[in-house]
């Protein structure tokens, strides 16, 4: 009689056992004492709120700007506000103050890093 392989595999696979499998140390098993600004690079998203309350009320009032005073003053003052703080942020981040515990930028980071390396 054959057994039906369904069976096998609602118990799934067995763990492997670690005897079996060597750690063989590939890199270095340490930090590198620089941080690539890849991640800085994302996009801002601003607004999207009033941004999406603005579209809603222009595509109600078939695209007629003056029926929607209220909602483009709202969306202007909010990305003024947006834009205030990101040149705030980044005159900070010109000066070169670093701040450890606050979110940092891959630059202050760096820089951050460097004062304390890894030990090679």
């Amino acid at each position: 009689m054959r057994v039906p392989g369904a069976l096998f595999a609602a118990r799934g696979r067995a763990p492997q056992s670690e005897k079996d499998v060597p750690f063989q140390e590939i890199l270095p098993l340490r930090l590198k004492n620089t941080v690539s600004g890849k991640a800085d690079s994302g996009s801002d998203v601003a607004c999207l709120q009033e941004m999406g309350v603005l579209f809603a009320c222009l595509k109600d009032n078939e695209f007629v700007e003056k029926y929607c005073h209220k909602e483009i003053s709202q969306f202007q003052n909010c990305y003024k506000c947006y834009m205030d703080r990101k040149f705030e942020a980044k005159k900070t981040v010109n000066q070169g103050i670093v701040q450890p515990g606050s979110n940092l930028n891959y630059k202050q980071l760096n820089k951050y890093m460097r004062r304390y390396p890894n030990p090679v």
